[in-house]
Formats: C-alpha cells, sequence, structure tokens
C-alpha cells in the first residue's frame, strides 16, 4: 500500500475542517480554497468559539488558498484538528495508520516456528547418529560441557559489545542535548514602543518571525510584550499593527542583553480616524474632520459580533452619521483595518463590540 503523502493529509484535514464549519455555519463555496471577506471572518470566529484560539486571514492565504510545499506548525495542525473533531493531529493521523507490516510479522514468527522445530527434530537425531555406540556416558557428558562451554563465550562478547554501543549512544545523545539546549535554545523577549509618545503600545500586535527551513513564527500579543526561543543567530521580525505602520526589524541576537524594546511608527491617518471617530468634541467638527478624511467612494464595512449578522457595508454618509451619534457604545468602537491612497481613506473595517455588561 503506497504511503499517503503530507500534502495529502492535509487536504483530508481541510475536507474535515470544511465539514465542521458547515454544520452550523454557510458561505458562498463549499470549496474553502474559494472562501474570501465574509467567508473568512466567519471561519475565524468559528475557530474561536470551538477551540478559543485564532487563526489570521495571513495564515488562511497561505494554506488554505494557495499552493505550499511544507506543513504547517504542530501547533496550528494539532488547532485545527481540534476544531475537525479531534484530539490533536496525532488522533487524526491514526485514522490512516496501515497494519501491514504488523501482519506480515505475525506470519512470518507463525510459518518460523514449526519450521524451526522441524530443524531442532532433525539435530537432535543427528546427534544421536553420530555418537558410537560403545562411547561412554562421561565422554559424552565433557564432549556437550566443552561444546557449550565454545558456544557461551562468543554469546556474551556479543552482549557485552552491543550492551556498550548503546550505553555509549545513549550518553552520546544526553550530551548533545544538554549541549544544544544549553548554548543554542534560548528565549528572548521583546517590546513594542509608540515611537511619538515614547510609551508601551497596548494595541494588538501581530509578529510573523521569519525562520530558516520552516513556516514563519506567527506571534499576537495584546500587552506589548512577546516572548519566543529560537535557535538562530539573526531574525527578521515583520510587525504589523491596526494603528501602527507595518514594518520588517532585522535582528542580531549575539547582540541581545536582556528584554529590548522595538520602536513602531504610528499610522498617522488611523489614528486620526479613530480619534474623530470616538472624540467627545463637538458634532459639526467630528463630521467636517471625517468628512475630509474619507474618500467619497470609499469601501466601509462594519462587522458584528452576534452570529445573524456577520458584515454590513455602509456609505460614507452613513458611517459618519453612526460616529457623530453622541451615544455610549462609541467607546466600544474598535478599527480593525484600513487602507489610504492619495492622502484620503478609502476603505474602513470596524467593529462596535457589544456591551455585555
Amino acid at each position: 500500500m503506497n504511503k499517503i503523502s503530507d500534502i495529502e493529509l492535509f487536504e483530508n484535514l481541510k475536507k474535515d475542517i470544511t465539514k465542521r464549519f458547515f454544520e452550523s455555519n454557510s458561505a458562498s463555496s463549499k470549496n474553502i480554497s474559494e472562501w474570501k471577506g465574509q467567508d473568512i471572518v466567519t471561519f475565524q470566529e468559528d475557530v474561536f468559539n470551538k477551540t478559543k484560539s485564532t487563526v489570521s486571514e495571513k495564515w488562511f492565504y497561505t494554506y488554505f488558498k494557495s499552493d505550499f510545499k511544507k506543513l504547517p506548525r504542530i501547533d496550528m495542525l494539532n488547532l485545527l484538528a481540534q476544531y475537525a473533531g479531534y484530539s490533536s493531529w496525532s488522533e487524526f493521523l491514526s485514522k490512516y495508520d496501515t497494519p501491514e507490516e504488523t501482519e506480515i510479522e505475525v506470519v512470518s514468527k507463525a510459518t518460523e516456528e514449526p519450521f524451526q522445530e522441524d530443524l531442532k527434530s532433525e539435530n537432535s537425531i543427528e546427534k544421536k547418529e553420530v555418537l558410537p555406540a560403545e562411547t561412554s556416558r562421561e565422554e559424552v557428558k565433557t564432549d556437550k560441557t566443552e561444546s557449550k562451554q565454545i558456544e557461551f563465550v562468543p554469546k556474551s562478547k556479543r552482549n557485552y559489545t552491543l550492551i556498550s554501543i548503546v550505553s555509549i549512544l545513549a550518553l552520546v545523545a544526553i550530551a548533545a542535548g544538554v549541549y544544544f539546549g544549553f548554548f543554542y535554545t534560548k528565549t528572548y523577549e521583546f517590546c513594542f514602543i509608540d515611537a511619538d509618545r515614547n510609551s508601551f503600545i497596548k494595541e494588538p500586535i501581530e509578529i510573523t518571525v521569519a525562520r530558516k527551513g520552516s513556516t514563519p513564527l506567527e506571534l499576537l500579543t495584546q500587552n506589548g510584550c512577546v516572548e519566543f526561543s529560537s535557535f538562530e543567530d539573526t531574525l527578521l521580525l515583520t510587525v504589523n499593527s491596526t494603528y501602527y505602520k507595518k514594518d520588517t526589524f532585522k535582528i542580531n541576537l549575539h547582540q541581545y542583553q536582556g528584554k529590548e524594546n522595538i520602536r513602531l511608527e504610528p499610522d498617522d491617518y488611523k489614528v486620526m480616524l479613530r480619534h474623530y471617530s470616538k472624540s467627545s468634541q463637538s458634532v459639526k467638527e467630528r463630521i467636517k474632520m471625517l468628512d475630509e478624511m474619507i474618500s467619497d467612494d470609499a469601501l466601509i464595512y462594519q462587522v458584528y459580533d452576534n452570529e445573524y449578522f456577520g458584515v454590513e457595508v455602509l456609505s460614507k454618509k452613513q458611517y459618519i452619521n453612526l460616529v457623530s451619534l453622541p451615544t455610549t457604545s462609541l467607546k466600544n468602537f474598535t478599527l480593525i483595518e484600513a487602507e489610504r491612497n492619495r492622502g484620503k481613506i478609502v476603505k474602513i473595517k470596524f467593529k462596535i463590540h457589544s456591551d455585555e455588561n
């Protein structure tokens, strides 16, 4: 039986994931690779509801909407397997285990035993025939003792050699583990600072750590600091946050002296958009500023918390009216995404969290 490849295994897991999703949701296509926009948002929320973990939109496009050569990290495989109804990736793989080798071994042993018994019986007959009739019992006993000694000595040497080899390999493995663990495995911590205010950032930040020969490490922090382990001497950190400019940092770990700070440049347009969408200033001033900042044909989406409405498309006027009304719900306003072109905001995605209190 041909061994199923890693890519085929992952494709089968995607089918189980799609089946689980459609148990309580709907999408524009039955093929998960064709999902986009609201379908992905609904999938992310369903994953979070079932596993209390998140899957980023970037990760979704990398592994569900494009070709890839290597499997995702084991923690992501475990997360997706749990979403699909398994306890882990290992349990999912157990579906595709083949007992062929075990069956062959059992058959071999079953056919080997009678063959060995036949040999034993033949050997015993031959020994009886070889012994002369006049040979005394003492001579026979002496011959048997000598033959046993001849067989025993080489066997003990083989056992001793095997034990020695196993012991040496075990010591080498332990020494290698201690060496690499002490010299190469090290935990690093980085915190992110607002370059204008010189204060710690409390907004959600997505961090991608590039790694040679494996998939990138995707991290998310809500408190402004991130901690992880690395075997490499140099890191490439790509940082992305709603209110800060996307940036990539090359970090030399040889110079690491403890927790280090990384300064991020604020995205002024996004900061201003949030300010005027939540500001307590006069309504006229807010309307004027928002009207100047937002393009007339901007694409504006409101994402909802509940299961009945996913995303609603608003016009520029509807958006300005919504955030200009003096309601307490505006304190729960969260800007998810904003794009700018030629000095005007052309895309807004936002959410007003429901007040659970």
